[in-house]
């Protein structure tokens, strides 16, 4: 059985809003493939704390695939990041009151890691459904950068099948209304699009295995 974790990262504040993630957990019931099991957590927004919850899930749940998902206020469109840099350069304080600037998530490790997931294909995918979607290539320099160099790192040196990534998204109807002029995507459109970067790299990581087998 194949599990597929997907880790919604806390919003910045002080009153944490887990309207995405209560959305999200309905993923727990989809029966995406008779050999997957997808789970749904959530990652506090605090640096270095944040990987450490991280590092026990994967240990817990032994993930195949483990997508992080981000909620920023800045976002207009989905975007599914492809490179996550080894720099921490917060703009504001984490939910622990924490704000690094220009510091490492690894001392010794490289400048940048890509994700392994097939990025393009599930940019294709969404914009084919009518989702706005694009790949991006920067994920900030906050925790959820922080989360996905992390994540990276561990799938270099210590678990080379396990599949990662990063999808950044807006915030919801109901968040965005009390911030003026920011964008906003229901939480239906954003599970539909989890949904879809599932799917894809599934059949993507089957194709594979058919190719080479």
């Amino acid at each position: 059985m194949r599990s597929i974790l997907i880790a919604v990262i806390d919003n910045p504040g002080p009153q944490t809003d887990t309207e995405l993630y209560q959305q999200l957990l309905s993923l727990a019931d989809w029966q995406v493939a008779k050999d997957c099991q997808v789970q749904v957590e959530h990652l506090p927004c605090v640096f270095k704390q944040s990987l450490t919850a991280l590092e026990q899930l994967i240990t817990n749940c032994k993930p195949a695939y483990l997508l992080l998902i981000n909620q920023c206020r800045s976002k207009v469109d989905i975007q599914v990041e492809k490179v996550a840099l080894n720099i921490n350069d917060a703009s504001e304080p984490d939910n622990n009151q924490q704000q690094p600037r220009d510091s490492l998530t690894a001392q010794h490790g490289p400048a940048a890691y890509f994700s392994n997931l097939p990025l393009s294909a599930i940019v294709d995918a969404l914009q084919n459904h009518a989702l706005p979607a694009r790949l991006s290539y920067s994920a900030g320099t906050f925790v959820a950068n922080h989360l996905f160099y992390g994540l990276m790192h561990y799938i270099k040196h210590q678990n080379t099948s396990l599949h990662g990534g990063l999808i950044q998204v807006p915030l919801t109807p109901a968040q965005a209304c009390k911030f003026p002029g920011a964008a906003s995507l229901s939480t239906s459109l954003v599970l539909e699009a989890i949904k879809l970067a599932i799917s894809i790299s599934l059949a993507h990581s089957d194709s594979m295995l058919r190719s080479t087998g």
